[in-house]
């Protein structure tokens, strides 16, 4: 029969950074017996191979984007199989660039009144593929098109942290410095 070959390693779905050793390591069986070579493919191209178990090998993948990772197992008798396919992201490393516009930072601002957040956001080696903004931690919106912006309608006086995370196409991601405000209580009636 046909070799059955798996990728243990990386996981599906895992991310790795650009210029950075990646181990690769594969398992095979063959009713035909013993496994004699194990090659490695990113995209269907060659990254190396291994003629001996355990069958594993380090790769530095160069430039960031979606690859998927293959080997191919050869038993003694030379009957060849594939593994499926593990999906890889490699990231740049590069995060992009996030900050708080508005409000500024130190603000006051009206209990009850909606406010605009906006962000300025972004990449030198991708694009920003959302905005994530937080108040005190806990996340009110997401924007996925520039300009990046919410509205949020403080209900209570205090002082709240205003964060936003910005995420590229790469994965990569960078928290905001957060932008400090206080909310008040609306100013009574003149009388």
């Amino acid at each position: 029969g046909t070799p059955a070959v798996t990728i243990d390693a990386p996981l599906n779905g895992s991310t790795a950074t650009a210029n950075t050793l990646v181990v690769v390591t594969a398992t095979a069986t063959s009713t035909n017996g013993n496994i004699t070579s194990m090659q490695f493919f990113a995209n269907g191209v060659a990254i190396g191979s291994k003629n001996s178990s355990p069958f594993s090998i380090s790769w530095t993948p160069t430039i960031a984007g979606s690859y998927s990772l293959t080997a191919l197992a050869t038993d003694i008798i030379g009957v060849q199989g594939f593994s499926t396919g593990v999906n890889v992201t490699v990231t740049s490393g590069v995060p992009p660039s996030v900050s708080i516009s508005a409000p500024l930072n130190g603000a006051t601002i009206t209990v009850n009144t909606p406010q605009t957040i906006s962000a300025n956001a972004s990449s030198t080696v991708g694009t920003v593929s959302q905005v994530q903004f937080f108040v005190n931690g806990a996340s009110i919106a997401t924007d996925t098109t520039s300009p990046f912006g919410t509205t949020w309608n403080p209900v209570t006086t205090g002082t709240y942290a205003i964060t936003a995370i910005a995420t590229d196409n790469l994965n990569n991601q960078t928290t905001s410095t957060a932008a400090t405000v206080t909310v008040t209580a609306a100013p009574g009636p003149t009388v």
